[in-house]
């Protein structure tokens, strides 16, 4: 069979210039799932120009009309879905069940932000005088650059996109070059909808070129990103001297806390849950496990017993628990960073050993890993962004809550526990922007903010705080009569 070219798709057309680059198979390198046509910035100048008029008349638009194409493409990612998740499966190595959720939030995420322009958008004032008055209202920023990773393709490019549209702005998106399928369906579930093609630019490639560009542009009014935190630094940076704004959701070393009252099989479904789905390529991973010392031995036993038992594999094995690393590359920064965290003296607890003989071979997989390492570590401060999960021992709640905080991100955070006292002070006392209780570390709602502090996040939250990004207030006072 032969693969699909993803190519620049600009104003409605098919941008066939720029060098092109196989994308393989994560779990079988032999197959190419994707021919990239990398744009290069002649073209990124092309799609900034024309979305600059099409988002004055899309700025227009009755929000009921923006909600009604999001809707229309909601519904094609649904009848779509089936195709999609393989595609998905097949680009990034992610289990089957998880790219057939991926499409269902994707839609579900685009159907919330149909309806979002339904809340509040201003408010009203009084001024001086009896025949005055003062309002604000809500307006469109213009163009926005969307950026976004491999590990969601579909999800998080929707929930950016989707909260630009129906704010009134255009959209330049440049996709991870890892994932192209997914965000060209999206694009394309998009333009089925109806949306006029001028307002959605997709621009595949090189991020090295495209994203510079992108920031640099005088006709992008804002930038959205997620990704690494280096990079996010750099587009802040840059964006900000330009006088944009700008949204970096990055990098995370999340931790679960399960206290010595918690109930322990729930707690033990969350580390393997949140620690190695996605082949704990997720920025809300929980990639740090943080056990009260009287069941620290006992959890840790059984997490080891319990990893060891996990079923790696290529995705579309429905009985697959993990998949393979994303690429070459990052096997290799987890390898990496395994051999310095044995250098530094950490304890190998079980796994972590590349996988390369008999069904393994042609693909990027390792076996999942559990790790013990001193707090105060390189390992403990580095996020890995794969199947590797390390355990700490707490003396108490105090403690526990010192672990949790001493890395530089803060992202996401969880404790497992029945004592009301403890859930409390830890919704106060940890330093993520994100907090569970008795739930793991994952997971978005489309209604709530998401977003972190620290090295994690720059800027506003995302999804349920979308309006305070993707526009501006404008105020208005008005007098009649003398």
């Amino acid at each position: 069979m032969t693969a699909p070219q993803v190519q620049a798709h600009v104003g409605g057309w098919l941008t066939l210039a720029g060098p092109t680059v196989d994308l393989c198979n994560p779990a079988d390198t032999r197959e190419t799932v994707a021919v990239l046509r990398s744009v290069e910035t002649g073209v990124v100048a092309d799609a900034t120009a024309r979305a600059a008029p099409a988002s004055a008349r899309w700025a227009r638009t009755s929000p009921l009309a923006r909600g009604e194409i999001l809707r229309r493409a909601a519904d094609h990612l649904v009848a779509s879905g089936a195709e999609i998740a393989v595609a998905m499966t097949r680009e990034t190595g992610k289990i089957i069940v998880e790219s057939r959720a991926e499409v269902v939030r994707a839609a579900d995420v685009l159907r919330f932000m149909a309806q979002s322009h339904r809340v509040d958008h201003g408010r009203t004032g009084p001024l001086p005088l009896e025949n005055e008055i003062a309002w604000t209202v809500r307006m469109p920023l213009g163009t926005v650059a969307v950026i976004t990773p491999w590990n969601f393709p579909l999800a998080i490019p929707a929930w950016k996109i989707a909260a630009a549209l129906i704010h009134g702005n255009a959209v330049v998106f440049k996709p991870a070059e890892l994932a192209p399928l997914s965000a060209s369906a999206l694009v394309h579930a998009l333009l089925a909808g109806g949306l006029d093609p001028d307002l959605i630019a997709l621009l595949p490639g090189d991020g090295a070129v495209i994203g510079p560009a992108l920031v640099g542009s005088p006709d992008v009014a804002a930038v959205t990103f997620t990704g690494s935190t280096a990079v996010g630094r750099a587009i802040a940076a840059d964006a900000a001297a330009l006088g944009k704004r700008v949204q970096c959701e990055m990098g995370g070393r999340n931790a679960i806390i399960v206290m010595e009252d918690a109930e322990l099989e729930p707690a033990m479904e969350a580390v393997l849950l949140a620690g190695f789905g996605t082949s704990g390529q997720r920025c809300t991973s929980a990639s740090r496990v943080i056990l009260q010392r009287g069941i620290a031995a006992q959890f840790t036993d059984a997490l080891v017993h319990r990893v060891q038992a996990l079923r790696v594999g290529p995705g579309l094995d429905e009985a697959v628990q993990v998949g393979p690393l994303v690429s070459a590359a990052q096997l290799r920064n987890v390898q990496q960073a395994l051999s310095r965290a044995r250098e530094e003296g950490a304890e190998m607890l079980c796994g972590g050993g590349v996988l390369g003989h008999g069904e393994f071979q042609h693909g990027h997989f390792m076996q999942p890993a559990v790790v013990r390492c001193a707090p105060d570590s390189w390992f403990t401060d580095h996020e890995t962004f794969g199947p590797v999960v390390s355990v700490y021992e707490a003396a108490d709640f105090d403690d526990a809550v010192r672990l949790n905080n001493v890395v530089p991100y803060g992202l996401s955070s969880s404790i497992y526990t029945r004592t009301l006292e403890h859930a409390l002070r830890f919704v106060r006392e940890t330093d993520t922007g994100m907090v569970h209780v008795n739930r793991p570390t994952v997971g978005a709602e489309a209604h709530l903010p998401f977003g972190g502090a620290k090295d994690s996040s720059f800027g506003p939250p995302e999804l349920g705080a979308a309006a305070e990004f993707f526009t501006k207030h404008r105020t208005a006072h008005v007098r009649w009569g003398r």
